[in-house]
């Protein structure tokens, strides 16, 4: 038999300790005894317990003392105190150390089971406020919620629904959903009852009772299994951030007073676990651009010194190189040797133009542009490589956006380099996808300009998406990329006071989009 709970009963009168035992052993509680405060504290000390049931007045050590030593051994363990002797002075000094509640002998058996009840029901949302709050993780909170749903609403099928960057409902975790047709119904049925909380603010919890037989749910495939259904919002800042849905398939466990009530609380405490897990992935993000932008500040110092001492003596030898290869006999060896030498010394001033590029400091000049203009110039110039790549390029624009304050020219410059990556991803050809459009509002509630480029190479692993911007970090063969392209576009994009993110799924291409104010 599973208990309940595991009660600890201290009364030096046998009699009253086994009428309690025998009381909350019938309701389902697994229940010990002790006849005095030693015994009491020796059981807490080699047990675990989820409740004492403590007399005040008992030789040697008393309740008062004995409930000073549980505090200590187990803070967490609820204690109820029982006499017929006590004043409101042992009450109050109770409850000061932690007692929950004070029953006054004699006290009828149901009066002790409801505080029974309630000391437990305490317990148990203690148990999951700790655990909601124990991480910060997304995954592991999530999972963490839906368990604990299921824990505390006595749930057959659970799920937590929440809104994508677009708006769009999704299922972020579930328990006791098998299979995809039973996701989808459930899915259905959640998305409706949140365009209905999007019109009715003030809603804290839904109830619907045989989803069948309600006219907003009856055309939803397998929706019959579920007799009950409990839907609850998840707000944060005053919006809609998802709900979750707790779901019971018995016709006699319908949800009561008790159970709605929980469920606010509980709603209350997901969502203010939510904001601390977005509050912190924030913060990771801000770190994380705070470290590139100091790493890109040092390697740009570095690279824009080294570029100017290489740049000099690779002149001279270009010079020199050449002024021979004039003289050399044209099938000779050492004409193709020297041809050899050039060309390296070619690629090593490509090089240098690219680190002296990352490196420059000179002043953006920032005027009003058209987005889509900028976009139009770049592909002019790339447009013919793309043909014989057999690329397509498919624009998207936004009709009548507003203007962007930025450098035409080095706007170009992003544009051209994400345009070279996204074709040498495709070496069989493939497509661009160009969309220009207006973001939702950042939290300063600035309008944000999005470009987004989407390509539909080979993707890029997992492991080294982050590493992607890094300066001379590239995935190209060598002598095929320098590893200065996407460091270069983030360096103007933060000149801009914009921001560039990279999104990939191996096999299903990457989207590169970058958010200009205007």
């Amino acid at each position: 038999m599973d208990h309940k709970a595991n009660i600890l009963v201290v009364d030096d009168e046998a009699p009253v300790s086994e009428m309690i035992s025998a009381a909350l052993s019938d309701q389902g509680y697994k229940v010990s005894i002790a006849f005095n405060g030693e015994e009491c504290v020796k059981k807490i000390s080699g047990d675990k317990f989820d409740l004492v049931i403590l007399d005040i007045m008992m030789p040697g050590m008393d309740g008062i003392a004995a409930l000073g030593e549980i505090k200590k051994l187990d803070p967490e363990v609820e204690v109820i105190m029982a006499t017929g002797h006590g004043t409101m002075g042992t009450a109050i000094q109770s409850m000061r150390k932690g007692a929950f509640d004070y029953l006054h002998k004699p006290f009828e058996i149901k009066e002790l089971v409801a505080v029974v009840e309630k000391a437990l029901e305490k317990r148990k949302f203690n148990d999951i406020t700790k655990a909601i709050f124990s991480t910060i993780k997304s995954e592991e909170l999530l999972r963490i919620i839906i368990d604990s749903a299921v824990r505390i609403l006595k749930a057959d099928e659970a799920l937590l629904v929440l809104l994508d960057a677009a708006g769009q409902p999704y299922i972020a975790v579930s328990e006791g959903l098998n299979g995809e047709p039973r996701k989808t119904s459930r899915l259905a049925a959640s998305s409706r009852i949140l365009e209905r909380l999007a019109d009715d603010k003030g809603a804290s919890v839904v109830l619907i009772e045989d989803p069948r037989k309600d006219a907003q749910f009856a055309d939803i495939e397998h929706i019959g299994e579920v007799k009950f259904a409990l839907l609850l919002p998840l707000i944060e800042d005053n919006r809609l951030i998802g709900l979750i849905n707790i779901n019971r398939m018995q016709l006699d466990e319908y949800f009561n007073e008790n159970d709605l009530q929980r469920a606010k609380i509980f709603a209350s405490l997901v969502s203010l676990a939510l904001r601390n897990a977005n509050l912190y992935k924030q913060l990771q993000e801000t770190q994380s651009q705070l470290i590139q932008a100091e790493k890109m500040s040092a390697l740009g110092q570095l690279a824009g010194g080294l570029a100017h001492e290489i740049n000099n003596p690779l002149s001279g030898i270009l010079g020199l190189t050449q002024l021979v290869l004039e003289k050399a006999d044209a099938g000779a060896q050492s004409c193709q040797d020297l041809k050899d030498i050039e060309k390296a010394v070619f690629r090593c001033k490509k090089i240098i133009s690219s680190l002296l590029s990352f490196a420059r400091q000179e002043k953006t000049r920032l005027e009003p542009v058209n987005i889509n203009e900028v976009i139009e110039e770049t592909l002019v110039l790339c447009a013919r490589q793309m043909e014989l790549k057999h690329i397509t390029i498919v624009k998207e624009f936004g009709p009548e956006l507003p203007p962007v304050n930025g450098d035409f020219q080095q706007l170009m410059q992003v544009f051209l380099n994400l345009f070279t990556n996204a074709r040498d991803a495709m070496p069989d050809g493939g497509a661009i996808t160009i969309r220009t459009q207006l973001s939702a509002p950042a939290p300063d509630k600035k309008e944000l300009l999005a470009v987004s480029l989407a390509d539909t190479g080979a993707g890029i692993p997992p492991e080294i998406l982050d590493r992607v911007f890094d300066p001379f970090f590239t995935t190209k063969p060598a002598g095929k990329g320098t590893g200065l392209g996407l460091s270069v576009c983030l360096g103007i994009i933060n000149k801009h006071n914009g921001a560039i993110l990279a999104k990939s799924e191996p096999g299903k291409g990457s989207v590169f989009t970058l958010y200009l104010p205007v």
